[in-house]
Formats: C-alpha cells, structure tokens, sequence
C-alpha cells in the first residue's frame, strides 16, 4: 500500500471537500469547509467523519491512488456525513451510521468509476448510501435533529447564495459566499455556472408557481447549482445544455417532494444523466463535445 505524507493527507482530504463541487482544489476545499462551519459545526463534523470514512475505505481495499489524492472518494462520504447530521441528532448513533455510509459511498465510487466514460458517477454514491443509512436511522428511532431557526433574509440575492449553500445542507447565504469564493479561487467558469444554475433554478421554480417560501431558502436551487457547474463543463459551446438540465433538476424536486424520499441531490444527477444520455444518442439537434468530467 502507498504511503501518504501528512501533507498529502491533509491535502486529499480538502480535495475531498473541493470535489463536492468537482473542483480538485485544496483551497476551494478549505473555503467549503469554513461555509460549513460557519452555520453548524455539528455538520462539519459529519463531514469530517464522512470523509475520512470514505478515505480510509479506499486506501484499505486499495483503491486507485490518483482517485483517492483527487479527493474522489471524499466527497461523497463528507455529503453522507453532512446529511445524516442535517437530518439526526450527533451522537454515537448517527456518527457510527456516518462512519458505514462513507465506506459503502466508496466502494460504491469504486464500480461506478469503471462506468465513467459513459456515464460519471457524480454524487450518485452518496445519494444512495445516504438513502440507506437514513432509512436505518429512521427504522432505529435515532432522535431527529434539532436547529435553532435562522431568520430567513428575503430577496432574490440571498436565495441564489443560499441556494450555494444548501449543496451542503447549509440554509445560510453567508455559507454561500463562502462557496462562492471557494469556486471563484479555482474556476470562474465553474463559479458563473453555479450562481447562474442557482438563479435558473429560482426563476424556474416561481414560473411553474412553486411555493415562494422554499423558493427563498434555495431548496429549488441547490441542485440547479451543481447541473450548472457540471452540464456548464461538458458543453462549453452549448449553453442550453446546461439551462434545460437545471430546469429539469427543479421539475425532478417538485416530484420528489410529493414522496417521502429524501431528494438530496438525485434531481441533480437524474437530469445531468437525461442531457448526457440525449445528447450522446443524438437526440438533440445542435450536438457538443463532452469535456471529460468525473
């Protein structure tokens, strides 16, 4: 097995958290990090564990090495870790259920990376391992959490930063900026993508008469923000792409929340998968060339 300076470590593990936002950046890591912290330190430890779960698991079944320094086996199991203290009270519980979610995350990454030029992963891994563990935690009676209420700023502004922050369960628009900067300081491309998914995401969801209070928290938005930072990657020369895949993202959450499944961010990667399937079938009339996306 490779060995990893503490650096490295410190380095892939920040990557792991850039890559929620498919940024391979130890700094755009650090700025998400501190996002979260600023609205809930319970959260950023879930991600902390969920992360570090989803490492260790790829560095003990030897997994790729230049997969795991990317920071690919981090990102999904911080968002595991993230969402099931977003959703249940921290404690041995759901701390335990956090350690098994990133594992499983990872090995999951694991088959689906073979697919990749196909189809990418995504967050596809933590959607399902999420669901997963949550479902064990409602089955256990683990106590759901409890957050203060934070006064909601109204406004169109800080819905779309706070449609930033709620990628990683963060109903905070402070958050937002925070990931704003992390993208800026990495990819402008990938940052105009995100705030422009998220306005999308706002404009759509009011248009088809969506209720105005989710609309303002950036529920309808979130998901928007990562099709726009992915479908804006791989279709460069095709805007539309990526402005039909968030509009299908919002369309996709509206179904979801008519369910009692979680929706997390499987609007997002039902829709990025639709516009890639449509496109690599030559379904659509004016077809790009997909850059290469994880």
């Amino acid at each position: 097995m490779e060995r990893f300076s503490v650096k490295c470590g410190v380095a892939l593990f920040l990557n792991g958290f850039g890559q929620i936002m498919f940024q391979q950046s130890a700094l755009t890591g650090i700025f998400f990090f501190i996002g979260i912290c600023t609205n809930s330190w319970f959260m950023a430890s879930g991600g902390i564990l969920g992360a570090l779960s989803g490492v260790i698991t790829a560095r003990f079944l030897a997994f790729k090495s230049d997969d795991i320094l990317q920071g690919v086996y981090g990102f999904n199991g911080a968002l595991v870790g993230i969402a099931l203290i977003f959703s249940y009270a921290p404690g041995p519980p759901s701390y335990l259920l956090i350690l098994l979610g990133g594992a499983i995350s990872s090995v999951l990454m694991n088959v689906m990376l073979r697919w990749r030029d196909h189809l990418p992963p995504l967050t596809a891994p933590f959607i399902l391992s999420a669901w997963i563990m949550l479902l064990i935690a409602h089955l256990s009676g683990i106590e759901p959490a409890s957050y203060s209420t934070v006064p909601v700023y109204r406004g169109d502004v800080f819905a779309v930063f706070r449609g930033l922050g709620q990628v990683m369960f963060q109903d905070s628009w402070i958050a937002g900026i925070a990931f704003s900067i992390g993208l800026v300081l990495h990819s402008r491309h990938a940052a105009a993508w995100a705030l422009i998914g998220s306005a999308v995401g706002l404009v759509a969801a009011r248009s088809l008469g969506y209720p105005e209070t989710l609309v303002q928290t950036g529920i309808f938005s979130f998901n928007g923000v990562l099709t726009g930072i992915a479908l804006g990657d791989k279709f460069r020369d095709n805007a539309m792409m990526p402005i039909v895949g968030v509009v299908l993202s919002v369309v996709i959450i509206r179904g979801f929340q008519s369910t009692s499944i979680p929706a997390l961010t499987a609007p997002f990667v039902l829709s990025t998968w639709v516009i890639i399937l449509v496109n690599k079938f030559g379904i659509l009339l004016h077809r790009t060339s997909p850059t290469h996306l994880r």
